[in-house]
């Protein structure tokens, strides 16, 4: 932090942790650690979040602090958006991110920044994008730039850039820049990037149709597929998984179905992409993780087959 600041400044900085349980609600002791910054002959303080911080909280919170204290303060952030950077921008709240951008208004500090593209802001991830983050995780991507994932993925470039918007957006800790490139890069540590990612992802499941005789499809989801992966016995009746392209082509809707009756001949959930994982006629651990009913995620034993199903397979 010090040396990034003043290698932007073009000066020595003073910098030093700071408390203000003394002069600060709880709530704001809670949410961030605070620095004082001496330069420019003024100080300053810089504001750090203990854990991500909504906008909208930052913007309140900000103006509250800097009542309080009646000095001038930045928030130092790890990752930030160009739809949450320009919006700090328009009102005036200064923030930093360490080694790409500085915006210090009260130093006479303009924003150097590394991007012109407006990023979109999204309710939730894409299928596409989905696909595109498991990927990633389960071939260990390094330094894959929009071209080269297009090309994995047999996609448009235009289709990548914009999975790649949709990740800069969520600000997902796996985006990074060679050069001017975004690019993609997965830590070694996937156990611990799952629990950052997860709450992003959506269930891949479309609907879900139960029939009287089994249809004997080529790819197992469901508990088939975790009976696949793990020592848990799978349900009486096969569970198959079908992109939502391919129903049609198979003539799924076609064929009479079912309630959930007490002994199903199979069951099939439609998907809104498939993934074609190592074991090829299984579907691929995370999604399966992310396809379970919350009738199923409470079952003891699931939860126990889908943690030795991951610690064999992703981690």
């Amino acid at each position: 932090m010090k040396d990034f600041l003043e290698k932007r400044l073009g000066i020595e900085i003073m910098l030093e942790d700071i408390n203000f349980e003394d002069r600060l609600p709880l709530l704001y002791i809670s949410l961030y650690t605070f620095k004082l910054v001496q330069t420019y002959g003024a100080e300053w303080i810089i504001i750090i979040p203990k854990e991500q911080v909504h906008l909208s909280k930052l913007r309140k919170q900000h103006k509250q602090i800097e009542k309080i204290l009646n000095l001038h303060c930045a928030f130092y952030l790890r990752a930030g958006n160009l739809y949450s950077i320009n919006t700090m921008i328009s009102e005036g709240i200064p923030f930093f991110i360490e080694n790409r951008e500085i915006y210090l208004p009260f130093l006479g500090i303009l924003l150097q920044a590394n991007s012109e593209r407006e990023i979109k802001p999204i309710q939730r991830l894409s299928y596409l994008c989905q696909k595109l983050i498991l990927t990633a995780i389960y071939e260990d991507w390094n330094e894959i730039n929009v071209s080269k994932t297009a090309e994995k993925l047999e996609i448009t470039k235009m289709s990548a850039s914009r999975c790649f918007d949709e990740i800069e957006f969520l600000e997902m800790p796996i985006l990074g820049l060679k050069g001017r490139s975004r690019v993609i890069n997965i830590p070694e540590d996937k156990k611990a990037l799952w629990e950052d990612l997860k709450n992003f992802m959506r269930t891949p499941v479309i609907s879900t149709f139960y029939f009287a005789d089994d249809l004997q499809l080529p790819i197992k989801g469901g508990m088939s597929a975790l009976a696949e992966y793990s020592n848990i016995e799978d349900n009486a009746y096969p569970s198959y998984i079908v992109a939502k392209k391919d129903m049609n082509r198979l003539g799924i809707k076609n064929r009479p179905i079912s309630g959930k009756i007490d002994m199903p001949g199979s069951m099939v959930q439609e998907l809104g992409y498939m993934l074609f994982y190592k074991a090829g006629n299984i579907m691929d651990p995370l999604s399966l993780q992310l396809s379970l009913s919350e009738e199923e995620k409470e079952d003891y034993r699931i939860g126990k087959a889908v943690k030795e199903m991951l610690e064999e397979y992703v981690w």
